[in-house]
């Protein structure tokens, strides 16, 4: 059966923009849905056009003052001097944020095209990796994998990387339904736009959806910024895309935002840099009628407020699961997560922004871990779309306005990373524990020998850490033998230590794991993070912030209940005994914020045998190693296919030597004899 249709770079940026239309455009109904990846790089702000004499030729574009995009050129000869001042259409150009660098495509789209299929398919992507000197695996975010283990996408964990020129094939089923996306697990190198929509439904979508995918973006490829980084587990770069300490953002609580400078962000693969004007990605809604989007953060770097002037935000998931439904007037959205909300078409007709802000609230003045000042400095680091109603005009910006948030009528906020804003503020955080879901997990939480507990502590200072260990990777998938994945075991006492870090559990046990972020007065200070957990969907049971002051915002107390079991808190305990647990009607996620000196305890059913990896999606958290594989019933995880590629260290002996050089070197006739058989097959 054929596959989804693969939309053209300039029609799918039209999509993308007309809410009337489905995500992609089409939903497959296929049993078997079938793609062709094509990855490769490119160069924004370009231009290709077909000459009279049927030549490709490639243009730089600029833009004007009033927003149009037009050709230039520097050469002079006379085929080109028509160039320059010809006007093209934004939707025949990728222009990101309107600086020229490169990027990462694939069918020659950026974000990558959207898959959308029926829950219970099969699904097919083979990926053709033309890159022409990096590796690239794809991670297929929030999805299970349950059977297909070895097709989760991660490098030395689940599958050898795909190298230049090669192509792999990843097959698995569509489940469950919801909103997902997929991603580069190689490194940064999602952060050079290879990534998309990857979208489930149950059944026929009753009412229109769009895609909302926003990231952080950077001037310089992801590779340049890795070797530059001062926090990668490899190396210590020299750091020059990086804040020193007192130059760093800071959230309204105190906490360090990130300490990667911000440059820009995008919404579907548009923005603008400082104050260019670069096209935006534009919505068209009908007046009266509801519009759903989907929320997908595909950045590594920044927290986002995401809001939308003069509109409530009907949230009805997250991570793609159903909760009950809330209305907001912003979402607080980590790298890795995802929210579908509704909005309702019935404002004035006319544009709106919408708009996607960090957290930052100003620099640190006083900066010691038990004194924090944030002093606003009125630094706004965002990006914008724009929401415009039928009949009215898109030619303008927007001139609107976010609602004010009264005494009377308080601004909601879901999914805060803190207790809350100052009361000066009128804005009141409603955390993902306090949401529900419509329905309980099958799991009762009691069956099958009670609850299995861990304690992971992501608290800095040793690293980017769990429990002191920093992730370091093994050599080839740690489904290949174990004399080739060359593993670096975790010593007894690790406070800082570089290792392989896997935590075995058992099988078909209710797992509970505290996912904290606490620290003691000599390991630095706090940071929120933002935990994905691959092969499985976890219920969100309990949570606990420090206490902060109701005036400034700022964080004063760690939360009691959780303390530390040694002097670097590389491991924690509670206090006495677990706070209560909400078990019947819990939220679903698969990636979940963990507050600064707080804790985020999730459950789930350790019924999917495989090598999952555990990690906080900060990318500058990842790379410093705060990550590690949970493996699930080591005994049960199903072999991989016939063939699947195998790759890792390689030596041999100064014997193996001696003999080649000899001549006595013993022929690999069978090797000889696939290759001739294969060559006359292709003859024939």
């Amino acid at each position: 059966m054929p596959g989804p249709r693969i939309l053209r770079p300039g029609l799918a940026a039209l999509l993308c923009m007309m809410l009337a239309l489905s995500v992609g455009g089409e939903i497959c109904q296929d049993a078997v849905c079938s793609y062709r990846f094509v990855v490769r790089r490119a160069r924004t702000m370009t231009h290709t056009r077909t000459l009279p004499n049927g030549w490709k030729q490639n243009n730089q574009v600029s833009i004007t003052h009033d927003g149009h995009l037009e050709l230039f050129t520097t050469l002079t000869l006379d085929r080109n001097r028509d160039v320059n001042g010809t006007r093209v259409s934004s939707d025949d150009v990728i222009t990101a944020d309107g600086v020229q660098r490169n990027v990462i495509l694939v069918n020659g789209q950026f974000p990558g095209p959207a898959i959308e299929v029926m829950e219970g398919a099969q699904i097919a992507v083979t990926v053709v990796n033309q890159l022409m000197m990096d590796a690239i695996t794809i991670h297929w975010h929030g999805l299970h994998m349950r059977n297909t283990p070895w097709m989760d996408g991660v490098p030395s964990v689940t599958q050898c990387p795909i190298m230049p020129h090669e192509s792999f094939t990843y097959r698995f089923a569509a489940f469950p339904a919801g909103t997902f996306y997929y991603h580069s697990h190689m490194s940064s190198q999602m952060a050079d736009g290879l990534f998309g929509a990857l979208i489930i439904h149950s059944s026929n979508p009753p009412i229109p959806s769009v895609p909302l995918l926003f990231n952080d973006w950077y001037h310089e490829e992801a590779e340049t910024m890795d070797i530059a980084s001062k926090h990668n587990i490899y190396h210590v770069g020299a750091g020059q895309f990086e804040l020193a300490e007192p130059s760093r953002g800071y959230s309204v609580d105190g906490v360090e935002i990130t300490g990667r400078k911000f440059v820009s962000a995008l919404i579907n693969g548009r923005g603008r840099y400082k104050s260019n004007k670069a096209p935006l990605a534009k919505f068209t809604a009908e007046g009266g009628h509801k519009i759903r989007m989907r929320l997908i953060h595909a950045g590594g770097d920044h927290v986002f407020k995401v809001s939308i002037d003069q509109h409530a935000l009907r949230v009805v998931a997250s991570d793609g699961h159903d909760i009950n439904p809330l209305a907001v007037d912003a979402i607080i959205v980590s790298p890795g997560e995802r929210f579908d909300f509704e909005i309702d078409a019935g404002a004035s007709p006319d544009s709106y922004w919408i708009r996607a802000e960090t957290l930052r609230e100003g620099s640190c003045v006083t900066c010691t871990w038990d004194s924090i000042t944030v002093t606003p400095d009125d630094i706004v680091e965002e990006t914008r779309a724009v929401l415009v109603y039928q009949n009215s005009s898109s030619d303008q910006d927007p001139t609107s306005e976010p609602r004010n948030c009264t005494p009377e009528n308080p601004c909601i906020f879901l999914n805060c990373p803190f207790g809350g804003y100052p009361e000066d503020r009128q804005i009141v955080c409603i955390s993902i524990a306090n949401t529900s879901s419509p329905t309980s997990s099958k799991d009762d939480a009691v069956e099958g020998g009670g609850v299995v507990e861990y304690f992971l502590n992501l608290g800095f200072r040793v690293g980017s850490n769990i429990n002191g260990h920093r992730y370091l990777p093994s050599t080839a998938p740690l489904y290949q033998s174990p004399s080739t994945n060359m593993i670096t075991p975790c010593p007894t006492d690790c406070q800082g230590c570089k290792c392989t870090h896997i935590l075995n559990l058992p099988f078909n046990k209710t797992i509970q794991l505290v996912l904290a972020g606490y620290i003691t007065t000599s390991t630095g200070f706090p940071a929120h993070h933002n935990v994905h957990i691959h092969g499985y969907t976890f219920d969100v049971v309990a949570s606990g912030y420090p206490s902060f002051n109701r005036t400034t915002g700022i964080f004063t107390h760690s939360n009691p209940d959780v303390v530390c079991s040694n002097e670097l808190c590389t491991t924690v305990k509670w206090r006495q005994g677990s706070p209560p647990i909400k078990v019947k009607n819990a939220p679903r996620k698969d990636t979940v914020i963990l507050p600064a000196r707080g804790y985020t305890v999730v459950r789930f059913r350790s019924d999917n045998p495989g090598f999952w990896f555990l990690h906080c999606h900060q990318s500058m958290h990842l790379a410093e190693g705060m990550a590690m594989v949970l493996n699930v019933a080591g005994d049960r995880h199903p072999a991989p296919p016939s063939g699947f590629p195998k790759c890792g260290n390689f030596s041999w002996s100064e014997e193996d030597y001696e003999a080649a050089m000899s001549g006595d070197w013993q022929a690999n006739k069978k090797y000889w004899d696939q290759l001739l058989e294969a060559l006359l097959l292709r003859q024939d």
